[in-house]
């Protein structure tokens, strides 16, 4: 009887050992084609309108993107005919328009890039941003005495204004606290906007984040184009993919880049066309 309890009790503990032994396996994956990776914002202020170029890396490579410096990058009109041509700079690795330019809102646009033999192009319209009426701010315990949920501690923003544009509009609002670009997983979750959820006039629609005394906020709102906006989107969702059993496979979001030149060489990335409004403020200790 004992015997046979030893061998049990050593059969658990070989599968035990078994268990406890990871072996790390580095699998060999093919080694691809580098692909461009675009990104660019191009506004309606005159200024010197940037576009970065990159290139991909394979899935073990853990060094920087590395710059691509043979481009050819102009804005056109909607009839392709050029307005400015970009020139690459080895200072920032980035390429900028040749003077200050401003786009007009309520014209459409083409970026066009040439490289590796191939034409790009994305296509985008500068839409009338929406009117921002007001900007204020609540503390928590200001927002429990109102009978308003109450998420934290600190102060808490929100903006009142209206639509100008029929149908539905699209936006990103980005925050910068202190000189500091907010733009962690869940600000960028909450960052990308559709007036699908708050209509064409909205009251106290809130800012994402708290904030505390002495905080100096710079708010940004871009318009977006759709393409740019589903662009967002998808990459949102890609956030919210926990990689278990039963999510889809994670794959790159849906450029407004388009290959002219080969359809199925698709770049990464994407170029916003934007009107952008910027508001300022400061979180002062009530009195």
């Amino acid at each position: 009887m004992r015997t046979h309890r030893n061998k049990i009790l050593s059969l658990i503990l070989a599968i035990l050992i078994s268990w406890s032994c990871v072996e790390i396996i580095d699998l060999e994956l093919p080694q691809s084609d580098l692909e461009l990776v675009i990104e660019g914002k191009l506004l309606n202020e005159e200024s010197l309108q940037t576009i970065k170029i990159s290139e991909s890396l394979n899935y073990y490579d853990s060094s920087e993107l590395a710059p691509f410096k043979d481009a050819e990058v102009n804005l056109m009109d909607h009839q392709h005919n050029i307005i400015e041509s970009f020139i690459y700079s080895h200072e920032d690795s980035l390429y900028r328009s040749a003077s200050p330019i401003k786009l007009a809102v309520g014209k459409e646009y083409v970026l066009q890039i040439e490289a590796k033999g191939e034409i790009l192009e994305a296509k985008g319209k500068i839409f009338e941003n929406a009117t921002l009426d007001s900007l204020f701010y609540l503390s928590a315990e200001e927002l429990k005495s109102i009978g308003k949920p109450v998420f934290g501690d600190g102060y808490f923003m929100f903006v009142n204004g209206e639509l100008n544009n029929q149908g539905i509009e699209y936006f990103k609002l980005d925050v910068t606290v202190n000189g500091y670009f907010r733009n962690g997983k869940n600000d960028f979750t909450n960052s990308i906007l559709t007036s699908e959820y708050f209509g064409r006039k909205f009251q106290a629609l809130p800012i994402p984040g708290s904030f505390e005394e002495e905080d100096a906020v710079v708010l940004e709102l871009y318009s977006i184009n759709k393409d740019v906006y589903q662009y967002f989107d998808e990459f949102r969702n890609l956030f919210a993919n926990d990689g278990g059993v039963f999510s889809p496979p994670p794959v790159n979001p849906t450029s407004n880049i388009k290959n002219l030149t080969n359809p199925d060489n698709k770049p990464l990335g994407y170029i916003q066309f934007s009107s952008v409004q910027r508001r300022n403020i400061k979180i002062e200790e009530r009195d």
